[in-house]
């Protein structure tokens, strides 16, 4: 299983940090992801088990390659935590009755 190693180097309380993946050596961990995902789509799918029309429909953008709080749809899937809460409510209704619903008298 591939490892990302994040490397925090202090030195005369000057602190970096850095992460590698792969050989390669990055400065944010949103530079790692894009390095991993094509783009938010296929992260949420593959760690989160969540299909991308799902995603989309939650908000999430998952046609975005951003990983930072720039994108809505990143920040709004960091604020839900990756959870998905669906709903589904049925309604049966005559044909009086959604017409006067639909025209609203």
């Amino acid at each position: 299983m591939e490892k990302i190693k994040k490397v925090t180097v202090r030195i005369n309380n000057n602190e970096k940090i850095y992460y590698e993946w792969n050989g390669e050596k990055f400065n944010t961990p949103n530079e790692v992801l894009k390095q991993i995902f094509k783009n938010q789509g296929e992260l949420y799918e593959r760690i989160y088990h969540v299909e991308r029309e799902i995603a989309k429909d939650a908000g999430w953008h998952p046609d975005d390659r951003d990983f930072s709080n720039l994108c809505g749809g990143w920040e709004k899937f960091l604020r839900d935590r990756g959870k998905i809460c669906k709903e589904v409510i049925e309604e049966e209704f005559t044909i009086e009755e959604f017409t006067k619903s639909y025209v609203g008298f």
